[in-house]
């Protein structure tokens, strides 16, 4: 089969729209179909085989047209929409060309079988008059694992050998926003707890002030360095009441990390409460929840013993051969 993909982002980016976009490119390889992945922004005319064809994110809809009828597809694949993805989409839209979109926001173009990476994220579409189908990312099980555990960084972030030390690592992973905003208050009270050092892998106009409220701010980063922080983590906390993304999560568990998070947002779906990790109703209840965790090493042990098995059966390879196998476009008004 001839696909199309086409993602806002691509390697040698880490960004996580290009991890997602780099993870399908290498399933449909290895499932043997051609692909032309359709990206903006700088870096290699190919990957692994398959061409990549880089552009402006600004692409005149003409010109997305002419090079999708250039190398006639026969299944699109639109990952994670913005500028380029609408544009590809209000070209593709006549063509009759089946068309899959991943993640567009409520606001794009409304064309062909619309799938989210989480029910939280269909209920958000959905409220917008979006009608899309769960699909679920998987997890490079080889890419983060326990293995990656760096004693020595967790040592150094845990404050060991000091008198105030060793306290419990606790990661944040994504932007930061302003300092007023309650997912940045929520990781300050975290910040504040006693035997608690947050570690932010992450950048935003919020970090002065949670760094000056004691955590530790590693900046963004990803692939191998991303994996090792993770790993090095005691918990991994998930501060968004309606968060829609699961990759974070799915890596934490993976690495054998457990998770505290809402019950409101994506993360629900895959932490077994009590199992896994923990899962709360309110903000209380998240700094209660990560504060019973830097005080209960036992407990920490039997979640992150649990949390590696409970994601080890969904691979790439699984996730992206049920989505070439999507149906024929369903209209996604409803």
């Amino acid at each position: 089969m001839k696909v199309l993909l086409v993602s806002e982002a691509f390697a040698p980016s880490s960004s996580p729209a290009a991890e997602t976009a780099r993870h399908v490119t290498d399933g449909l390889l290895v499932a043997g179909h051609q692909v032309l992945v359709l990206t903006a922004g700088p870096g290699s005319s190919s990957y692994r085989g398959a061409r990549v064809v880089r552009t402006r994110a600004v692409i005149p809809v003409a010109s997305a047209r002419r090079r999708a009828e250039e190398y006639g597809p026969d299944l699109v694949l639109v990952l994670r929409p913005r500028t380029l993805g609408a544009a590809v989409m209000r070209a593709l839209e006549p063509s009759g060309v089946p068309m899959v979109v991943l993640d567009p926001t409520p606001l794009h173009p409304r064309v062909g079988t619309v799938l989210a990476s989480s029910e939280s994220a269909v209920r958000v579409l959905a409220a917008a008059g979006v009608r899309a189908q769960v699909w679920r990312p998987g997890i490079r099980a080889d890419e983060h694992h326990p293995g990656l555990r760096s004693t020595d960084l967790h040592d150094r972030w845990a404050k060991a050998g000091t008198p105030q030390g060793p306290l419990t690592v606790v990661g944040y992973v994504g932007p930061v926003g302003q300092p007023t905003t309650k997912t940045v208050r929520r990781l300050t009270r975290i910040a504040a707890l006693p035997g608690v050092r947050l570690v932010v892998i992450g950048s935003g106009p919020g970090v002065a002030s949670l760094k000056a409220a004691g955590a530790k701010i590693v900046g963004e980063t990803g692939g191998l360095e991303l994996a090792r922080a993770i790993a090095s983590c005691d918990v991994v906390v998930q501060p968004r009441r309606k968060d829609t993304g699961l990759a974070v999560v799915l890596k934490a568990l993976a690495s054998g990390v457990p998770v505290v998070a809402f019950r409101t947002g994506a993360a629900a779906e895959v932490v077994a409460a009590g199992r896994t990790g923990l899962l709360v109703d309110r903000t209380p209840g998240l700094i209660g929840a990560v504060a019973r965790l830097a005080e209960d090493p036992d407990l920490r042990s039997e979640l992150a013993a649990a949390a590696r098995t409970s994601v080890a059966g969904r691979t790439w390879t699984d996730a992206v051969a049920e989505l070439v196998a999507v149906p024929s476009p369903l209209p996604a008004a409803v």
